[in-house]
């Protein structure tokens, strides 16, 4: 924790497995630049029932650890952990900024998100506008992202050109009015609804994005098809 009179950054990693990443992430998030920037910044490793490592490299690293209780999945995870963070009141000022703990999205992007959010409500980087490092994202991901991104800028008449982007910031107040309901991986094609639908200002900006430390439990065929079905949810009901 910082200065508790700043407003405070949530700096929020999904995770389940990942005792290597998350130990990256945390060492590379780039706290002094933060705090200039007149935010106290808070890490929260929300943790989907890993079996290795990760909560205690997490906690030994100083971060706030959110073991999950719930069923597996990414969106049941975030939810869970969206509840406890938001139990409490907080300053109109604050901000949620969300990355995977798999060191496959830059730290180093935290400032580029709090400038942007200080004029828009929420904010999500596009790997397909920035720097993909070799390898990083298979061709069939790739291909299934840009369709799947399509689809929802004509679905919601909001263009996004990665759908599936691990990288959202978020203005505290905006993202506890948003009615999330994805248990897993659709959670970012829930996110992207939520946000247009509630009509809040909204901005995309490039990310790069790198080789993932450990293994992926994304499964194209499987989760695919559950990110479209969303989509299409998200765009006839709330």
């Amino acid at each position: 924790m910082g200065d508790s009179f700043l407003p405070e950054l949530v700096i929020l990693l999904p995770a389940r497995d990942e005792e290597i990443g998350v130990s990256e992430v945390i060492d590379r998030i780039p706290t002094e630049r933060i705090q200039e920037m007149g935010y106290s910044p808070r890490v929260v490793v929300v943790d989907g029932h890993s079996s290795d490592s990760t909560c205690e490299v997490a906690k030994g690293l100083g971060a706030e650890v959110i073991e999950q209780n719930g069923s597996i999945g990414k969106g049941n995870g975030v939810r869970e952990a969206l509840e406890i963070i938001y139990s409490t009141e907080h300053e109109e000022d604050d901000l949620l900024i969300m990355l995977d703990a798999d060191a496959t999205y830059s730290p180093e992007d935290l400032p580029r998100f709090i400038e942007e959010l200080q004029n828009h409500d929420v904010v999500w980087g596009s790997r397909l506008r920035g720097k993909i490092e070799k390898n990083a994202m298979s061709s069939t991901n790739k291909i299934g992202n840009k369709v799947l991104s399509l689809v929802a800028s004509i679905v919601f008449l909001r263009k996004t050109t990665d759908l599936c982007t691990g990288y959202w910031g978020f203005k505290s107040r905006v993202i506890k009015k948003l009615g999330l309901t994805a248990r897993g991986f659709a959670l970012e094609a829930d996110l992207f609804g939520s946000v247009v639908k509630s009509k809040f200002r909204t901005k995309e900006i490039p990310i790069d994005y790198a080789h993932r430390e450990g293994e992926s439990t994304l499964k194209w065929y499987l989760d695919g098809p559950r990110i479209l079905t969303m989509t299409f949810k998200k765009r006839l009901f709330r």
